[in-house]
């Protein structure tokens, strides 16, 4: 099965339809990510028909729980999930947020041949961030670093939510995508909520592809 028609079936089995001219944009996003990725090593697979069932389907999966308003994806990489967003959420402001050189490069070819004038990019550790606009929701898919590989899962969080309410000084709510690590604040959930001083749902990702399980957490304050 060609890319185009897989593209429309994970459309689909997300109910989500698009016009003709945002699947084009969305196919020419593809080519440039897996071109580039053949060079520079940008992605964790060389698969396109994986990457739409996996981190296609799940960025945009989502999509049902995103606040309206500006986006800041933390540690974007190839655009996932901010890119993919912005194709959908076309009339609101996704702002890409990496310090990887390699990365920036990537986003800008992609914003300026794709004209995504919905997005900005910017190149900074998201400890050192000064944010112009405050964000309705903060995105991070498997956002690591060597502080926080380091790290059991209560203390990752309780870092995350530091960045987020001291250095940056915002309260908007923070979107987690990963793995099954996410059952254990389900376990002990009101243990959770206490230590982060927060407001923690987890939501499993219904996927018809994988029998491994991916959740969305969505953090707000207490």
């Amino acid at each position: 099965m060609n890319i185009k028609s897989e593209l429309k079936n994970v459309l689909k089995t997300l109910s989500i339809d698009l016009d003709d001219t945002i699947i084009t944009n969305i196919n020419m996003y593809l080519d440039i990510l897996f071109s580039w990725h053949a060079k520079n090593n940008i992605l964790s697979t060389r698969d396109p028909i994986y990457f739409l069932k996996r981190d296609f389907f799940d960025s945009l999966s989502m999509l049902p729980y995103l606040p309206s308003g500006p986006i800041l994806d933390v540690g974007t990489g190839a655009g996932i999930p901010g890119i993919l967003l912005a194709f959908i959420r076309n009339t609101e402001n996704i702002i890409l947020l990496d310090r990887r050189d390699n990365a920036i490069r990537f986003l800008e070819h992609v914003k300026l041949r794709l004209c995504l004038k919905n997005v900005d990019i910017i190149k900074s550790d998201v400890n050192k961030l000064e944010m112009n606009v405050k964000p309705s929701a903060i995105l991070m898919k498997n956002f690591s670093n060597k502080i926080i590989s380091k790290m059991d899962l209560e203390s990752k969080l309780c870092h995350i939510i530091s960045i987020v309410r001291d250095k940056l000084r915002c309260d908007s709510k923070i979107f987690l995508l990963s793995g099954s690590n996410m059952l254990d604040i389900n376990a002990n959930k009101e243990s959770y909520e206490i230590k982060t001083k927060s407001k923690l749902a987890v939501t499993k990702i219904e996927t018809p592809y994988f029998q491994t399980n991916r959740y969305i957490l969505e953090i707000s304050d207490a």
